[in-house]
């Protein structure tokens, strides 16, 4: 049902989309001005690994990279699924996707994420496989009140 590849640079014009509002650009790219172009995206893409879109049919059904790699571990970014897939298994199969470039590819034992406190969606779809939090720390959000990001990992 679904497959995946590289992002390529007439992807990011859809991926652009996904975000609904500021909050939710926020939860995926938190540096990024809403609303969201092709060439924040793009910009963003140029500096990480492995910028995957996940595809049903010929339709862009989510998107993510891996931030960097720090000792054993590879950290998800930019993680996101087109609105139309949600709740599809979209978001799961990129998920797996990417844990094994992290594994396979990157050969580290960790596959670790930064979840902010006020996305209990995410959460919750995160626990649901099987990524438990390591640690905590103090942030802030797109509005600038303070919010908890909750670093999660699961082993590879």
């Amino acid at each position: 049902m679904f497959s995946h590849r590289a992002a390529a640079s007439q992807d990011f014009n859809e991926i652009a989309k996904f975000p609904q509002d500021a909050r939710e650009l926020f939860f995926m790219y938190p540096k990024g001005v809403y609303p969201l172009t092709a060439d924040q995206l793009e910009k963003a893409a140029s500096t990480r690994i492995r910028p995957t879109v996940v595809l049903h049919g010929d339709h862009v059904a989510g998107y993510c990279n891996i931030i960097e790699v720090i000792e054993d571990s590879s950290w998800l970014g930019n993680f996101i699924v087109n609105p139309s897939y949600r709740g599809m298994g979209a978001g799961k199969y990129l998920i797996e996707a990417m844990k094994e470039v992290a594994k396979s590819e990157l050969q580290v034992n960790r596959f670790r994420l930064l979840c902010h406190s006020t996305n209990t969606d995410a959460l919750l779809f995160y626990t649901k496989l099987g990524f438990k939090p390591f640690d905590s720390n103090i942030q802030t959000d797109n509005e600038g009140k303070p919010i908890v990001g909750i670093k999660m990992e699961v082993t590879l």
